[in-house]
Order: structure tokens, then sequence, then C-alpha cells
């Protein structure tokens, strides 16, 4: 009888053993990364809310994922403000910027996610307004080239939408300290250095 109700007080025990799930750690290899970013899609579209805000202007982009390391893409920004320059501000009318990133991936990332570096190379047409000292003023338009490196973080989730930060700065190659206006001069000149920032949310597809 004894040996009995020993056996019934054990037989509970042995069934919680039995119901406890073992832990499972699942290690994600290289090739299950780069299938899982391959299923989310290799082209990505997006839009920079920061530029539509400030602007107001369209910044588009598109972006091509090589694998979960690298991609390449541009964006380009028309200005929507259809009016003339207001005040002495320099703004970019139209930019196209090229640019190539490299991802720094962890293992449970997705792939083409992450922190990211990029070299990109903006080409922009400015607009500002001038003077020539006799109250007189006109709007004038230059052209630009910059060359240089951005930094951000990118976040993607599981249905392939992502939002992204980025700052970067450039240097205009076609500036020089000793440009001759004719006479004509910006309360705002322009200056050696470019920003390249941004805020977007994109769909990878």
């Amino acid at each position: 009888m004894k040996k009995f109700i020993l056996i019934l007080l054990f037989i509970p025990s042995i069934i919680i053993a039995q119901e406890v799930p073992e832990k499972v750690t699942v290690i994600k290899s290289d090739q299950q990364i780069e299938n899982f970013t391959s299923s989310l899609g290799k082209n990505e579209l997006k839009i920079d809310f920061l530029d539509f805000l400030i602007g107001p202007a369209l910044t588009i982009g598109y972006e091509k994922i090589n694998n979960s390391s690298s991609g390449f893409g541009t964006t380009l920004l028309l200005n929507l403000d259809g009016n003339d320059t207001s005040g002495d501000l320099i703004r970019d009318k139209f930019a196209l910027t090229p640019y190539y990133r490299f991802y720094f991936l962890q293992s449970e990332d997705f792939g083409g996610y992450g922190i990211f570096a990029e070299v990109f190379t903006k080409f922009s047409s400015t607009e500002y307004k001038a003077y020539n000292g006799q109250g007189s003023s006109k709007i004038t338009n230059d052209f630009d080239i910059a060359p240089g490196l951005a930094v951000g973080r990118k976040w993607i989730n599981r249905k392939g939408f992502t939002f992204e930060l980025l700052f970067g700065v450039g240097r205009n190659i076609l500036y020089s300290d000793d440009e001759d206006y004719s006479g004509w001069y910006s309360e705002s000149n322009r200056t050696a250095g470019k920003v390249r920032a941004g805020v977007t949310l994109g769909k990878r597809f």
C-alpha cells in the first residue's frame, strides 16, 4: 500500500518534468541571413520627410541591396516652393545624390539593415538672392558637386517597411573663396561644406 501511495506522489512530478520544454538556442548562419534578405526583396523605395517639412521639398530615393552587407542607390530632391527665394537663404532647387553603403550587422539582423556608412556625391543646383550694394537684388543660381561621407541607422520589420536616420557632410568642389560675383553679393554666401541629412520611410520589395 505504501509503495502504491509513493508511486501516486511521484507521477505528477514526472508529468510536470516532461512538460517543461528544453531551451533551444538558434544560431543564424550567413546563408540564413542572406535568404531572409532575399525574401524581403532587393529593391527599396523611400521618401524623406525631413526635406518635406523643412523645404518644402520632395526627396524620393531608391536603393538596390547587393547583399546583407552593402547596397547602392540614389536620391532625387525637387524643391516644391514655386515662389522666388525668400530672404537671403541659399537652398537647393534640385539635387541628385548617388551613394554606396556598407551595413554593419548583428547575427539577428535581416540584412541591408542596421548601422551603415556611405560614400556619396551630391550634384545640386542652388538658388539665393544677391545684392549689388545699390538697393537692387536678383536671384542667382549656382551648380556644384559635393562628394562626401555619411553615417546612419536603418530599421526594418518583417513586412519590409523601413525607417532610416542619416547625417553626412560633403565638400563643394566647384566652390572658391575668391569667387567673382561682378559686384553682386549674398548675405548668405555659398560655403565649401554641404550637408546631407534625412528621416525617411520606405518599403522593400
